[in-house]
Protein backbone atom coordinates (compact mmCIF):
# COMPACT_ATOMS: atom_id res chain seq x y z
CA UNK A 1 0.00 0.00 0.00
CA UNK A 2 1.28 3.51 -1.09
CA UNK A 3 2.00 5.59 1.98
CA UNK A 4 2.92 9.23 1.73
CA UNK A 5 6.83 9.87 2.92
CA UNK A 6 7.73 12.59 5.22
CA UNK A 7 11.35 13.49 3.55
CA UNK A 8 8.92 14.67 0.30
CA UNK A 9 5.76 16.20 2.23
CA UNK A 10 8.36 18.94 3.99
CA UNK A 11 9.90 19.46 1.14
CA UNK A 12 11.99 23.26 1.15
CA UNK A 13 11.52 23.56 -2.95
CA UNK A 14 9.78 26.95 -3.02
CA UNK A 15 7.25 28.10 -5.65
CA UNK A 16 9.59 30.26 -7.61
CA UNK A 17 11.15 26.51 -8.44
CA UNK A 18 7.99 26.67 -10.95
CA UNK A 19 9.16 29.73 -12.84
CA UNK A 20 6.71 31.39 -12.21
CA UNK A 21 8.32 34.40 -11.03
CA UNK A 22 8.98 37.33 -13.35
CA UNK A 23 12.44 38.52 -11.71
CA UNK A 24 14.73 35.95 -10.39
CA UNK A 25 15.57 35.87 -6.68
CA UNK A 26 19.15 36.42 -6.13
CA UNK A 27 21.03 34.52 -3.10
CA UNK A 28 21.49 37.21 -0.20
CA UNK A 29 25.21 37.52 1.14
CA UNK A 30 23.42 37.04 4.89
CA UNK A 31 23.21 33.94 6.55
CA UNK A 32 19.53 33.74 7.16
CA UNK A 33 18.97 32.18 10.66
CA UNK A 34 15.51 31.40 9.82
CA UNK A 35 14.33 27.84 8.42
CA UNK A 36 12.84 27.45 5.31
CA UNK A 37 9.40 27.00 7.10
CA UNK A 38 9.77 30.42 9.50
CA UNK A 39 10.60 32.44 6.66
CA UNK A 40 7.39 31.21 5.55
CA UNK A 41 5.59 32.24 8.29
CA UNK A 42 7.28 35.82 7.94
CA UNK A 43 6.30 36.31 4.23
CA UNK A 44 2.95 35.60 5.13
CA UNK A 45 2.74 37.90 8.29
CA UNK A 46 4.29 40.91 6.81
CA UNK A 47 2.18 40.38 2.98
CA UNK A 48 -0.47 42.82 1.89
CA UNK A 49 -3.48 39.94 1.63
CA UNK A 50 -2.42 39.23 4.96
CA UNK A 51 -2.74 42.92 6.45
CA UNK A 52 -6.53 43.29 4.47
CA UNK A 53 -7.19 40.72 6.98
CA UNK A 54 -7.81 43.45 9.50
CA UNK A 55 -10.46 44.79 7.82
CA UNK A 56 -12.51 41.55 6.60
CA UNK A 57 -15.89 40.11 8.68
CA UNK A 58 -15.36 37.14 11.05
CA UNK A 59 -18.66 36.92 12.37
CA UNK A 60 -19.74 40.18 12.90
CA UNK A 61 -19.44 42.32 9.99
CA UNK A 62 -18.17 46.13 10.58
CA UNK A 63 -17.59 45.78 14.17
CA UNK A 64 -18.06 49.32 16.27
CA UNK A 65 -16.15 47.06 19.20
CA UNK A 66 -12.47 46.80 18.74
CA UNK A 67 -12.81 43.44 20.67
CA UNK A 68 -14.61 41.41 18.23
CA UNK A 69 -12.68 39.05 16.07
CA UNK A 70 -11.38 40.20 12.34
CA UNK A 71 -10.59 37.46 9.60
CA UNK A 72 -6.53 38.82 11.17
CA UNK A 73 -7.10 38.43 14.81
CA UNK A 74 -8.65 35.22 14.21
CA UNK A 75 -6.05 33.73 11.77
CA UNK A 76 -3.67 34.93 14.74
CA UNK A 77 -5.26 33.01 16.95
CA UNK A 78 -5.38 29.97 14.54
CA UNK A 79 -1.91 29.99 13.87
CA UNK A 80 -1.32 29.47 17.85
CA UNK A 81 -3.14 26.76 17.89
CA UNK A 82 -1.89 25.30 14.65
CA UNK A 83 1.67 25.91 16.30
CA UNK A 84 1.04 23.99 19.25
CA UNK A 85 -0.10 20.85 16.85
CA UNK A 86 3.39 21.51 15.04
CA UNK A 87 5.22 20.98 18.50
CA UNK A 88 3.08 17.83 19.00
CA UNK A 89 3.59 15.89 15.95
CA UNK A 90 7.02 16.60 15.68
CA UNK A 91 8.45 14.17 17.07
CA UNK A 92 6.79 11.53 15.60
CA UNK A 93 7.97 13.30 11.99
CA UNK A 94 11.42 13.46 13.14
CA UNK A 95 11.51 9.60 13.97
CA UNK A 96 9.51 8.51 10.47
CA UNK A 97 12.22 10.98 8.27
CA UNK A 98 14.92 8.54 9.99
CA UNK A 99 13.11 5.15 8.85
CA UNK A 100 12.80 6.96 5.47
CA UNK A 101 15.42 5.96 2.28
CA UNK A 102 16.53 9.38 1.34
CA UNK A 103 17.33 10.30 4.44
CA UNK A 104 20.82 11.26 3.67
CA UNK A 105 19.59 13.67 1.29
CA UNK A 106 17.67 16.06 3.93
CA UNK A 107 19.10 18.97 3.24
CA UNK A 108 17.41 20.62 6.60
CA UNK A 109 17.91 19.28 10.26
CA UNK A 110 14.07 19.74 11.40
CA UNK A 111 13.48 20.73 14.91
CA UNK A 112 10.01 20.78 16.65
CA UNK A 113 9.70 24.78 16.04
CA UNK A 114 10.16 24.00 12.28
CA UNK A 115 7.33 21.64 12.43
CA UNK A 116 5.23 24.54 14.44
CA UNK A 117 6.36 27.11 12.25
CA UNK A 118 4.97 25.37 8.90
CA UNK A 119 2.01 24.69 10.17
CA UNK A 120 1.50 28.16 11.73
CA UNK A 121 2.03 29.63 8.33
CA UNK A 122 -0.30 27.84 7.15
CA UNK A 123 -3.15 28.50 9.72
CA UNK A 124 -1.98 32.11 8.74
CA UNK A 125 -2.87 32.25 5.28
CA UNK A 126 -5.49 29.73 5.90
CA UNK A 127 -8.56 32.61 5.48
CA UNK A 128 -6.20 35.00 3.08
CA UNK A 129 -8.35 34.35 0.03
CA UNK A 130 -11.52 35.37 1.33
CA UNK A 131 -13.33 38.19 -0.36
CA UNK A 132 -14.98 41.10 1.54
CA UNK A 133 -17.51 40.34 4.38
CA UNK A 134 -16.68 36.33 4.43
CA UNK A 135 -18.90 34.03 3.17
CA UNK A 136 -21.74 36.08 2.27
CA UNK A 137 -19.17 37.71 -0.32
CA UNK A 138 -18.36 34.43 -1.91
CA UNK A 139 -22.28 33.43 -2.02
CA UNK A 140 -22.52 37.32 -3.55
CA UNK A 141 -19.58 36.40 -6.16
CA UNK A 142 -20.87 32.68 -7.35
CA UNK A 143 -24.34 33.60 -7.16
CA UNK A 144 -23.77 36.30 -10.13
CA UNK A 145 -21.88 34.05 -12.10
CA UNK A 146 -25.17 31.59 -11.86
CA UNK A 147 -26.92 34.49 -13.54
CA UNK A 148 -28.05 33.48 -16.67
CA UNK A 149 -28.21 36.98 -18.28
CA UNK A 150 -24.61 36.72 -17.28
CA UNK A 151 -23.38 34.40 -19.40
CA UNK A 152 -25.51 34.81 -22.35
CA UNK A 153 -23.98 38.19 -22.77
CA UNK A 154 -20.71 36.70 -22.13
CA UNK A 155 -19.30 33.97 -22.20
CA UNK A 156 -22.50 30.93 -21.54
CA UNK A 157 -21.83 27.34 -22.36
CA UNK A 158 -24.36 25.94 -24.58
CA UNK A 159 -23.13 22.25 -23.08
CA UNK A 160 -23.70 20.23 -19.92
CA UNK A 161 -21.52 16.77 -19.01
CA UNK A 162 -23.34 13.94 -17.57
CA UNK A 163 -21.89 10.32 -17.33
CA UNK A 164 -18.78 11.57 -19.60
CA UNK A 165 -20.86 12.85 -22.56
CA UNK A 166 -21.23 16.64 -23.95
CA UNK A 167 -25.36 16.85 -23.82
CA UNK A 168 -26.29 20.42 -25.65
CA UNK A 169 -30.16 20.95 -25.15
CA UNK A 170 -31.66 22.29 -28.40
CA UNK A 171 -35.50 23.30 -28.78
CA UNK A 172 -37.79 21.50 -30.93
CA UNK A 173 -40.26 23.56 -31.93
CA UNK A 174 -42.22 21.50 -34.29
CA UNK A 175 -43.30 18.87 -30.83
CA UNK A 176 -42.78 22.20 -28.34
CA UNK A 177 -40.12 20.27 -26.40
CA UNK A 178 -36.29 20.22 -25.60
CA UNK A 179 -34.24 17.51 -26.78
CA UNK A 180 -30.87 16.67 -25.68
CA UNK A 181 -27.57 15.96 -28.38
CA UNK A 182 -24.81 13.64 -26.91
CA UNK A 183 -21.36 13.46 -28.64
CA UNK A 184 -18.09 13.19 -27.08
CA UNK A 185 -15.79 15.59 -25.08
CA UNK A 186 -12.89 16.86 -26.64
CA UNK A 187 -10.48 18.21 -23.42
CA UNK A 188 -10.95 21.96 -24.64
CA UNK A 189 -14.92 21.08 -23.70
CA UNK A 190 -13.71 19.82 -20.15
CA UNK A 191 -11.37 22.23 -19.63
CA UNK A 192 -13.69 25.07 -20.19
CA UNK A 193 -16.71 23.45 -18.32
CA UNK A 194 -14.27 23.20 -15.06
CA UNK A 195 -13.38 26.54 -15.73
CA UNK A 196 -17.03 27.48 -15.54
CA UNK A 197 -17.04 25.68 -12.58
CA UNK A 198 -14.43 28.05 -10.81
CA UNK A 199 -17.15 30.70 -11.23
CA UNK A 200 -20.36 29.25 -10.46
CA UNK A 201 -19.14 27.91 -7.10
CA UNK A 202 -16.38 30.91 -5.79
CA UNK A 203 -14.07 29.37 -3.50
CA UNK A 204 -11.94 31.09 -1.06
CA UNK A 205 -9.51 28.77 -0.67
CA UNK A 206 -9.22 28.11 -4.38
CA UNK A 207 -8.49 31.80 -4.08
CA UNK A 208 -5.56 31.20 -1.30
CA UNK A 209 -4.20 29.05 -3.40
CA UNK A 210 -3.74 31.59 -6.08
CA UNK A 211 -2.61 34.40 -3.86
CA UNK A 212 0.12 31.83 -1.83
CA UNK A 213 1.24 30.48 -5.78
CA UNK A 214 1.17 33.95 -7.77
CA UNK A 215 3.19 36.55 -5.63
CA UNK A 216 6.93 35.26 -5.36
CA UNK A 217 7.35 38.95 -6.98
CA UNK A 218 5.76 40.66 -4.47
CA UNK A 219 7.06 38.97 -1.30
CA UNK A 220 5.19 35.69 -1.29
CA UNK A 221 6.97 32.61 -1.92
CA UNK A 222 6.53 29.86 -0.20
CA UNK A 223 8.08 25.83 -0.21
CA UNK A 224 5.54 23.55 -1.24
CA UNK A 225 5.54 21.81 1.92
CA UNK A 226 3.62 25.23 3.26
CA UNK A 227 1.22 24.91 -0.11
CA UNK A 228 0.12 21.01 1.01
CA UNK A 229 -0.65 21.85 4.33
CA UNK A 230 -2.59 24.71 3.41
CA UNK A 231 -4.36 22.57 0.65
CA UNK A 232 -7.82 21.45 2.44
CA UNK A 233 -9.68 20.64 -0.81
CA UNK A 234 -6.74 19.02 -3.11
CA UNK A 235 -9.22 18.56 -6.31
CA UNK A 236 -10.51 20.65 -9.36
CA UNK A 237 -14.22 22.28 -8.77
CA UNK A 238 -15.09 19.76 -11.26
CA UNK A 239 -14.72 16.11 -11.96
CA UNK A 240 -16.28 14.09 -15.17
CA UNK A 241 -15.63 11.46 -13.09
CA UNK A 242 -16.55 11.47 -9.66
CA UNK A 243 -16.49 8.45 -7.12
CA UNK A 244 -18.00 10.61 -4.49
CA UNK A 245 -21.02 11.32 -6.95
CA UNK A 246 -24.07 9.22 -5.54
CA UNK A 247 -22.49 9.46 -2.06
CA UNK A 248 -24.86 11.31 0.81
CA UNK A 249 -23.58 14.19 1.72
CA UNK A 250 -22.14 13.11 5.38
CA UNK A 251 -20.27 9.66 3.71
CA UNK A 252 -18.43 12.09 1.12
CA UNK A 253 -14.77 12.35 2.13
CA UNK A 254 -13.87 15.18 3.90
CA UNK A 255 -10.98 16.79 1.74
CA UNK A 256 -13.89 16.31 -1.73
CA UNK A 257 -16.39 18.44 -0.50
CA UNK A 258 -14.73 21.39 -2.11
CA UNK A 259 -12.22 22.35 -4.28
CA UNK A 260 -8.55 24.01 -3.81
CA UNK A 261 -7.17 25.81 -6.84
CA UNK A 262 -8.38 27.17 -9.88
CA UNK A 263 -8.22 25.83 -13.62
CA UNK A 264 -5.85 28.69 -14.20
CA UNK A 265 -3.05 27.52 -11.47
CA UNK A 266 -4.10 23.79 -12.33
CA UNK A 267 -0.13 22.91 -13.39
CA UNK A 268 1.32 24.62 -10.72
CA UNK A 269 -0.92 22.52 -7.95
CA UNK A 270 -0.31 19.24 -9.77
CA UNK A 271 3.15 19.35 -9.89
CA UNK A 272 3.43 20.72 -6.11
CA UNK A 273 1.09 17.71 -5.31
CA UNK A 274 3.36 15.05 -7.10
CA UNK A 275 6.49 16.74 -5.72
CA UNK A 276 4.97 16.15 -1.98
CA UNK A 277 3.75 12.35 -2.90
CA UNK A 278 0.26 13.09 -2.23
CA UNK A 279 -1.77 9.83 -2.80
CA UNK A 280 -3.98 10.02 -6.17
CA UNK A 281 -7.68 9.90 -5.45
CA UNK A 282 -8.55 5.85 -7.45
CA UNK A 283 -11.20 6.15 -10.26
CA UNK A 284 -10.94 9.41 -11.70
CA UNK A 285 -10.73 10.37 -15.95
CA UNK A 286 -7.41 11.19 -16.87
CA UNK A 287 -8.64 15.01 -16.86
CA UNK A 288 -9.44 15.09 -13.41
CA UNK A 289 -7.41 16.31 -10.50
CA UNK A 290 -7.85 14.73 -7.04
CA UNK A 291 -5.65 13.78 -4.55
CA UNK A 292 -6.03 13.22 -0.87
CA UNK A 293 -4.60 15.45 2.11
CA UNK A 294 -1.25 16.79 3.25
CA UNK A 295 -1.46 14.84 6.35
CA UNK A 296 -0.45 18.30 8.39
CA UNK A 297 -3.56 19.66 5.91
CA UNK A 298 -5.52 17.66 8.78
CA UNK A 299 -3.77 19.77 11.83
CA UNK A 300 -4.42 22.95 10.11
CA UNK A 301 -7.93 22.06 9.64
CA UNK A 302 -8.27 21.19 13.21
CA UNK A 303 -6.65 24.44 14.43
CA UNK A 304 -9.48 26.34 12.47
CA UNK A 305 -12.67 24.66 14.20
CA UNK A 306 -11.06 24.61 17.45
CA UNK A 307 -10.21 28.24 17.67
CA UNK A 308 -13.26 29.95 15.60
CA UNK A 309 -15.92 27.70 17.90
CA UNK A 310 -14.42 29.17 21.06
CA UNK A 311 -14.03 32.68 19.39
CA UNK A 312 -17.31 33.11 18.19
CA UNK A 313 -18.45 31.82 21.56
CA UNK A 314 -16.86 34.74 23.00
CA UNK A 315 -17.70 37.30 20.57
CA UNK A 316 -21.54 36.34 21.71
CA UNK A 317 -20.63 36.57 25.22
CA UNK A 318 -18.61 39.87 24.81
CA UNK A 319 -21.54 41.15 23.14
CA UNK A 320 -24.27 39.76 25.63
CA UNK A 321 -25.73 37.86 22.76
CA UNK A 322 -25.27 34.93 24.62
CA UNK A 323 -25.65 34.29 29.20
CA UNK A 324 -23.38 32.03 30.06
CA UNK A 325 -24.88 31.11 33.31
CA UNK A 326 -28.34 31.10 31.68
CA UNK A 327 -30.49 27.22 30.86
CA UNK A 328 -32.06 28.10 27.21
CA UNK A 329 -33.71 24.51 27.49
CA UNK A 330 -35.15 23.59 23.78
CA UNK A 331 -34.71 25.20 21.33
CA UNK A 332 -34.85 25.56 17.12
CA UNK A 333 -32.41 26.44 14.45
CA UNK A 334 -33.38 26.90 10.92
CA UNK A 335 -30.58 25.80 8.38
CA UNK A 336 -29.87 26.41 5.17
CA UNK A 337 -32.61 24.07 3.82
CA UNK A 338 -35.41 25.68 5.70
CA UNK A 339 -35.45 22.37 7.75
CA UNK A 340 -34.90 23.19 11.25
CA UNK A 341 -32.38 21.27 13.93
CA UNK A 342 -33.67 20.74 17.87
CA UNK A 343 -31.44 21.48 20.11
CA UNK A 344 -32.10 21.15 24.38
CA UNK A 345 -29.53 22.51 26.09
CA UNK A 346 -30.30 21.24 30.53
CA UNK A 347 -27.38 22.56 31.74
CA UNK A 348 -25.68 26.68 31.61
CA UNK A 349 -22.98 27.09 28.37
CA UNK A 350 -20.69 27.92 31.31
CA UNK A 351 -21.57 24.07 33.33
CA UNK A 352 -20.60 22.65 29.31
CA UNK A 353 -17.39 24.26 28.75
CA UNK A 354 -16.31 23.16 32.69
CA UNK A 355 -17.12 19.87 31.52
CA UNK A 356 -14.49 19.89 29.15
CA UNK A 357 -12.14 22.15 31.01
CA UNK A 358 -12.15 19.63 33.76
CA UNK A 359 -10.62 17.24 31.34
CA UNK A 360 -7.12 18.96 31.84
CA UNK A 361 -5.98 18.87 35.80
CA UNK A 362 -4.84 22.24 35.77
CA UNK A 363 -8.35 23.23 35.73
CA UNK A 364 -9.56 24.78 39.23
CA UNK A 365 -13.24 25.94 39.32
CA UNK A 366 -11.93 28.07 42.49
CA UNK A 367 -10.11 30.07 40.53
CA UNK A 368 -13.14 30.14 37.68
CA UNK A 369 -15.40 31.46 40.69
CA UNK A 370 -12.52 33.96 41.90
CA UNK A 371 -13.13 36.36 38.70
CA UNK A 372 -16.38 38.53 39.17
CA UNK A 373 -16.32 39.97 35.35
CA UNK A 374 -17.40 37.35 33.50
CA UNK A 375 -15.83 38.19 30.37
CA UNK A 376 -12.62 37.17 32.28
CA UNK A 377 -14.35 33.90 33.12
CA UNK A 378 -15.41 33.11 29.93
CA UNK A 379 -11.14 34.18 28.71
CA UNK A 380 -10.40 31.50 31.30
CA UNK A 381 -12.46 28.70 30.43
CA UNK A 382 -11.91 29.42 26.75
CA UNK A 383 -8.14 29.01 27.20
CA UNK A 384 -8.66 25.70 29.49
CA UNK A 385 -11.60 24.21 26.45
CA UNK A 386 -8.77 25.02 23.79
CA UNK A 387 -5.92 23.54 25.47
CA UNK A 388 -8.50 19.84 26.14
CA UNK A 389 -9.05 20.28 22.29
CA UNK A 390 -5.66 20.00 21.09
CA UNK A 391 -4.91 17.42 23.30
CA UNK A 392 -7.98 15.38 22.14
CA UNK A 393 -7.52 16.22 18.79
CA UNK A 394 -3.78 15.09 18.52
CA UNK A 395 -4.45 11.86 19.85
CA UNK A 396 -6.97 11.49 17.06
CA UNK A 397 -4.51 12.23 15.00
CA UNK A 398 -2.26 9.54 16.48
CA UNK A 399 -4.57 6.86 16.78
CA UNK A 400 -5.04 7.33 12.64
CA UNK A 401 -2.07 8.31 11.67
CA UNK A 402 -1.28 4.74 9.51
CA UNK A 403 -4.72 5.71 7.80
CA UNK A 404 -3.90 9.51 7.22
CA UNK A 405 -0.29 8.00 5.73
CA UNK A 406 -1.76 6.23 3.30
CA UNK A 407 -4.66 8.19 2.41
CA UNK A 408 -7.32 6.09 4.22
CA UNK A 409 -8.55 8.24 6.47
CA UNK A 410 -10.84 11.34 5.06
CA UNK A 411 -12.58 13.16 8.43
CA UNK A 412 -12.15 16.18 10.36
CA UNK A 413 -10.21 15.36 13.42
CA UNK A 414 -12.25 17.23 15.61
CA UNK A 415 -15.16 15.08 14.62
CA UNK A 416 -12.98 11.64 16.20
CA UNK A 417 -12.55 12.86 19.60
CA UNK A 418 -14.27 11.76 22.99
CA UNK A 419 -17.85 11.37 21.71
CA UNK A 420 -18.76 13.25 25.52
CA UNK A 421 -16.73 16.31 24.53
CA UNK A 422 -18.16 16.08 21.10
CA UNK A 423 -21.64 16.38 22.07
CA UNK A 424 -21.18 18.89 24.28
CA UNK A 425 -19.29 21.40 21.44
CA UNK A 426 -22.70 20.11 19.23
CA UNK A 427 -24.70 21.91 22.34
CA UNK A 428 -22.16 24.90 21.76
CA UNK A 429 -22.63 25.08 18.09
CA UNK A 430 -26.16 24.93 18.12
CA UNK A 431 -26.01 28.10 20.64
CA UNK A 432 -23.55 29.90 18.65
CA UNK A 433 -25.81 29.66 15.50
CA UNK A 434 -29.15 30.33 17.40
CA UNK A 435 -27.90 33.84 19.26
CA UNK A 436 -24.65 34.88 17.35
CA UNK A 437 -24.84 33.78 13.54
CA UNK A 438 -28.60 34.57 13.40
CA UNK A 439 -28.37 37.71 15.55
CA UNK A 440 -30.50 40.41 13.62
CA UNK A 441 -27.56 42.93 12.84
CA UNK A 442 -25.21 40.09 11.64
CA UNK A 443 -27.82 38.69 9.57
CA UNK A 444 -28.54 42.43 7.69
CA UNK A 445 -24.95 43.27 7.26
CA UNK A 446 -24.36 39.74 5.85
CA UNK A 447 -27.39 40.76 3.27
CA UNK A 448 -25.80 44.18 3.07
CA UNK A 449 -22.65 42.73 2.22
CA UNK A 450 -24.03 40.32 -0.74
CA UNK A 451 -25.56 43.06 -2.03
CA UNK A 452 -22.11 45.55 -2.23
CA UNK A 453 -20.14 42.25 -3.70
CA UNK A 454 -22.77 40.88 -6.12
CA UNK A 455 -22.80 44.82 -7.37
CA UNK A 456 -19.12 45.52 -7.67
CA UNK A 457 -19.17 42.51 -9.51
CA UNK A 458 -21.83 43.03 -12.12
CA UNK A 459 -20.25 46.09 -12.25
CA UNK A 460 -16.96 45.40 -13.25
CA UNK A 461 -17.62 42.30 -15.10
CA UNK A 462 -19.21 44.09 -18.53
CA UNK A 463 -15.34 45.12 -19.10
CA UNK A 464 -14.20 41.03 -19.47
CA UNK A 465 -16.26 40.72 -22.91
CA UNK A 466 -14.73 44.27 -23.98
CA UNK A 467 -12.63 43.42 -27.20
CA UNK A 468 -11.73 46.23 -29.33
CA UNK A 469 -9.94 44.53 -31.96
CA UNK A 470 -12.52 42.68 -32.53
CA UNK A 471 -14.69 45.64 -33.18
CA UNK A 472 -16.77 45.71 -29.86
CA UNK A 473 -18.13 49.47 -29.14
CA UNK A 474 -18.33 49.38 -25.91
CA UNK A 475 -20.91 51.87 -23.78
CA UNK A 476 -19.73 54.68 -22.34
CA UNK A 477 -20.53 53.03 -18.58
CA UNK A 478 -18.11 50.15 -19.56
CA UNK A 479 -15.13 51.77 -20.58
CA UNK A 480 -15.56 54.00 -17.15
CA UNK A 481 -15.77 51.21 -15.09
CA UNK A 482 -12.98 49.19 -16.74
CA UNK A 483 -10.87 52.51 -16.06
CA UNK A 484 -11.66 51.92 -12.69
CA UNK A 485 -9.90 48.73 -12.78
CA UNK A 486 -6.26 49.08 -11.11
CA UNK A 487 -3.28 48.48 -13.87
CA UNK A 488 -2.30 44.87 -12.79
CA UNK A 489 -6.22 43.78 -12.84
CA UNK A 490 -6.65 45.37 -16.34
CA UNK A 491 -7.08 42.77 -19.60
CA UNK A 492 -3.85 41.95 -21.54
CA UNK A 493 -3.39 43.19 -24.76
CA UNK A 494 -5.71 41.98 -27.35
CA UNK A 495 -4.34 43.63 -30.06
CA UNK A 496 -3.27 40.21 -31.98
CA UNK A 497 -6.64 38.58 -31.35
CA UNK A 498 -9.47 38.14 -33.93
CA UNK A 499 -11.81 37.20 -30.82
CA UNK A 500 -11.80 36.67 -27.54
CA UNK A 501 -11.63 32.78 -26.44
CA UNK A 502 -13.25 31.34 -23.33
CA UNK A 503 -10.13 31.06 -21.80
CA UNK A 504 -9.36 34.37 -22.33
CA UNK A 505 -12.35 36.17 -21.05
CA UNK A 506 -11.69 33.60 -17.92
CA UNK A 507 -8.40 34.87 -17.46
CA UNK A 508 -9.78 38.49 -17.24
CA UNK A 509 -12.71 37.51 -14.77
CA UNK A 510 -10.01 35.86 -12.40
CA UNK A 511 -8.42 39.55 -12.85
CA UNK A 512 -11.56 41.02 -11.77
CA UNK A 513 -12.19 38.54 -8.59
CA UNK A 514 -8.56 39.41 -7.78
CA UNK A 515 -9.48 43.14 -7.35
CA UNK A 516 -12.74 42.40 -5.32
CA UNK A 517 -12.07 39.46 -3.14
CA UNK A 518 -8.89 41.57 -2.08
CA UNK A 519 -10.71 44.50 -0.83
CA UNK A 520 -11.71 45.03 2.69
CA UNK A 521 -15.19 45.62 3.72
CA UNK A 522 -14.88 49.14 4.16
CA UNK A 523 -13.31 49.78 1.05
CA UNK A 524 -15.74 47.09 -0.51
CA UNK A 525 -18.34 49.49 0.72
CA UNK A 526 -16.79 52.78 0.32
CA UNK A 527 -16.60 51.76 -3.18
CA UNK A 528 -20.21 50.64 -3.84
CA UNK A 529 -21.12 53.95 -2.61
CA UNK A 530 -19.62 55.90 -4.76
CA UNK A 531 -20.24 54.53 -7.78
CA UNK A 532 -23.64 53.76 -7.35
CA UNK A 533 -24.34 57.91 -6.30
CA UNK A 534 -24.69 57.05 -2.53
CA UNK A 535 -21.10 59.48 -1.75
CA UNK A 536 -19.35 61.75 -3.89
Amino acid sequence: MTKMQWTKLLSEKRISDYSVCKIKEKKSNFDDPRSPFERDFDQIIFSYPFRRLQDKTQVIPLPKYDFVHTRLTHSLEVASVGRSFGKLVAEKILTEIKKEQNYDEIIHNYTKSDIGSLIAAACLAHDIGNPPFGHSGEDAISNYFRNESFFEDNFQLKYKIKEGKKVNSIYDYSNNKWDELTEDLSQNDIFDYKKHQDLLNFEGNANGFRILTSNCDKGINPTIALLGTFTKYPKDSYLVKNPSHGLNKDDIPKSQTKYGFFQNERDIFKNVADDLGLIKVDNISDEDIAYKRHPLAFLMEASDDIAYGMIDFEDGCRLNLIDIDKVYGKFKVRKNDNKFEDYNLEKSSKQILIEIAKKDSSFSKDKLNSFNDTKQQVAYLRAKVINVLIHLTYDAFEKHYDDIMTGKFDKALIDCIDKEVTDNLKLMKGLIRKYVYHYQPVLECEASGFKVVNNLIESLAMTSNICFVCGDKPTKEALKFKQLLPEEYQPDDDSDKEELSYNEKYLRMLKILDFVSGMTDKYALNLYKKINGMEY
